[in-house]
């Protein structure tokens, strides 16, 4: 009989969207005869507790979305006797988590309530786990660890256990035994070209539904590629490269190919029939020139609009033009922030001011809107750094009002190499972070009272530096504060915004 895995996605409220990772082992396990279930989180939570996207909104970073409770509502019953009750019902072989580190503390909660209840081996995989085995596997409720991709481990582990064969020596797998831990080296990676397409089937309708320009889309996610070829210091994909590249696993960035790309697709779109594409590759256009033409010229026959994330380097007239006449609607971005030689040097992004303007000139050019991410609060950053990032912001917004622009606040991953800079210099706790939500409102570094009162300061008043006149900039001061003169001044600054905004697009409507 073959296996039966339940694997668990602890997300915060309403952050949907269709996690790939999750949907290619399944895709691989199912191809293979054994039974998928999947249990996600982002339903959990009480009303009172906000989203992202509300978040996002009183942040000025994107539109009001009024039907979110509509597309997305929460679930009434707990959390708890909801993940019982699927265990008792499906009675896996195998559960898995996939685990950020914002989702460890969530993930280690229910790890260990049905460690309490069931003799189920209990395994953990992604990102998280892969940065910091050790940390991982000392926890009793987690009896193994999958370090790096999971498709050929998984399998293996699952027909292991149909077998009811030992699983302790496969590549990829640490694996407790007998008091000690067996330490298997990373299995290598695959030609994503020849793995089965992700498999959405298992996820909760709820979850194929994100927010887009104030409402809420059916959206499918496609991958086109795997790994990052960029050294960015706060991300943890260099040292995943190094991890693969020390372990000889292979080659850590890989691309679909064009014919792939569109079979991926046109697939998904035969099957869940969505009214919009999300393209969660974070450098889309890293794309060779021969694949590019492949995915133009035979998307041009699916036409259903979509959105894409890339970096500013890959961005030319020639290639926004060809994509806006298939279908491009919405473009993200990393600025990360606005001071050129604080970029290069402590953020390892060595782009310069000029050239980002310069791209930025063609998206405006082409009517095209975008959303730009930002980050605050990095190890020896100032109140006046920050502001080197506003008035980038600032100025590229002026020249295109169509920009979001979106702020958050550094959180150091172990992985990272600012986490080790972190470290050295006393910032940082031996703790996981636990809670994202508040990771978007208070730094985790030790910073001293002063600034990590302007960081929260930053954050509620970013935007409002960024789009109002600096006629206004002595109350935006004010309205950083987080007391009641504060909140009435941020909340009559708002209002204003929405007026200008109103105005612009009154015009926009016009012409």
């Amino acid at each position: 009989m073959k296996s039966k895995v339940l694997f668990i996605y602890p997300t915060p409220i309403r952050i949907t969207g269709l996690p790939i990772g999750l949907a290619s082992l399944t895709a691989v396990l199912k191809t293979h005869g054994h039974s998928v279930k999947i249990f996600d989180t982002a339903f959990y939570g009480s009303d009172t507790e906000k989203s992202q996207t509300v978040i996002r909104t009183e942040r000025l970073e994107s539109k009001e979305v009024r039907d979110e409770e509509k597309y997305a509502p929460l679930n009434s019953t707990r959390i708890e006797d909801d993940l019982e009750k699927i265990i008792l019902e499906f009675t896996p072989d195998l559960i898995g988590f996939s685990i950020l580190e914002t989702m460890y503390e969530m993930s280690l909660h229910l790890a260990k309530l049905i460690k309490s209840n069931h003799k189920i081996p209990v395994l953990a995989g992604g990102v998280f786990p892969t940065l910091s085995p050790d940390l991982v596997i000392q926890e009793d409720s987690i009896d193994m660890i999958c370090l790096g991709e999971g498709e050929t481990t998984l399998l293996q582990l699952c027909e292991r256990l149909s077998e009811k064969k030992s699983f302790a020596d496969i590549e990829g797998l640490w694996v407790k035994s007998d008091g000690n831990v067996i330490k298997n080296q990373p299995s290598k990676l695959h030609d994503i070209n020849t793995l089965p397409i992700p498999d959405f089937e298992e996820f909760d309708p709820r979850m194929f539904y994100k927010p887009m320009q104030g409402k809420m889309y059916k959206m499918i996610n496609i991958a086109t590629s795997r790994g990052c070829p960029n050294q960015c210091s706060y991300c943890g994909a260099p040292q995943l490269k190094k991890f693969f590249k020390d372990h000889n696993c292979g080659l850590y960035f890989r691309n679909l190919n064009g014919e792939k790309i569109i079979e991926h697709i046109q697939y998904q779109v035969k099957k869940h029939n969505p009214e919009f594409i999300y393209f969660s590759t974070e450098n889309f256009l890293a794309m060779k020139e021969e694949d590019f033409q492949i995915f133009i010229s035979k998307y041009e026959k699916i036409r259903i609009p979509f959105w894409i994330q890339t970096r500013i380097e890959t961005i030319t007239k020639e290639r926004i033009q060809a994509l806006k006449d298939v279908g491009l609607y919405w473009i993200t971005l990393g600025l990360e922030h606005g001071n050129e030689e604080f970029r290069k040097n402590v953020l390892n992004r060595r782009y310069s001011n000029q050239m980002f303007f310069e791209r930025m000139d063609i998206l405006r050019e082409m009517g095209m809107g975008a959303s730009l991410n930002n980050i605050i609060g990095f190890p020896f950053e100032t109140r006046e750094l920050i502001f080197d990032t506003i008035r980038m912001n600032k100025q590229l917004y002026e020249k295109n009002p169509l920009l979001e622009c979106n702020v958050c606040i550094f959180t150091p991953f172990r992985g990272c190499e600012l986490y080790d800079v972190c470290k050295e210099n006393g910032l940082l706790s031996d703790e996981p972070y636990t809670s994202s939500q508040d990771q978007d409102e208070k730094s985790v570094l030790k910073f001293s009272d002063d600034f990590a009162g302007t960081l929260e300061g930053m954050v509620r008043t970013f935007n409002l530096y960024v789009k109002l006149p600096e006629c206004f900039y002595d109350d935006i001061k004010i309205a950083e504060q987080p007391t009641s003169e504060g909140d009435r001044m941020r909340k009559i600054l708002v209002n204003k915004c929405h007026q200008l905004e109103q105005q612009f697009h009154q015009v926009i409507a016009k012409n």
